[in-house]
């Protein structure tokens, strides 16, 4: 999911194009009833995104001193390369920690700014594989004492490749390779991790 850490550079525009899932997925998001910049949690129905449903990744986003991000719902698809479930957990269980702060930061950055995020990560996975992953994600407002979500769109970009296994945990996701924060109308971060 993910969601993931960035690392500092000076531009945001991304070396590569992204694919035709990630801005139909933008496109989606767009379209969702808003009060402002920000559809509410309340806007999202899983039934209406049926065609990014198996991909989908749901996070909490964490509130100010929170040391987690809490993953509410994983597509069938992700869960399927995966080959488990981590619906529910802490995605920081899923990253080295020297990326905690930055990933942390970068969860409240999608909420706070507000503004969308598309990154190109690779992810190992136990079974001895890794995989490319393109992330596009934006935020969901929260409300009525509800914590406020981001929606992602999580697919894999070309076929497994052979990785060292990794100890104890069912993936490991590796640090953005490249990344671009996405203006909704309040124009991006400066990204100063």
């Amino acid at each position: 999911m993910s969601l993931h850490v960035l690392q500092p550079k000076s531009t945001f525009a991304p070396a590569r194009s992204r694919s035709p899932e990630s801005l139909a997925f933008e496109a989606f998001w767009r379209d969702l009833p808003k009060d402002g910049l920000v559809p509410a949690r309340s806007a999202f129905h899983p039934r209406d995104a049926a065609q990014f449903l198996r991909d989908l990744l749901l996070v909490e986003v964490p509130p100010p001193g929170a040391r987690r991000i809490k993953i509410r719902l994983a597509g069938s698809g992700f869960e399927a390369q995966v080959r488990g479930s981590i619906t529910g957990h802490d995605y920081l269980e899923f990253l080295p920690p020297p990326y905690h702060d930055a990933a942390l930061q970068s969860a409240r950055l999608i909420a706070g700014q507000p503004c969308g995020l598309w990154q190109m990560t690779n992810v190992h996975y136990r079974r001895g594989t890794s995989q490319m992953l393109e992330i596009t994600a934006f935020p969901l407002g929260g409300g009525g004492g509800r914590a406020p979500l981001i929606v992602a769109l999580s697919r894999g970009t070309a076929s497994f490749q052979m990785a060292a296994q990794i100890p104890a945990t069912v993936m490991m996701a590796d640090t953005a390779q490249e990344y671009a924060f996405l203006d909704i109308g309040a124009g991006v971060p400066a990204w100063d991790a």
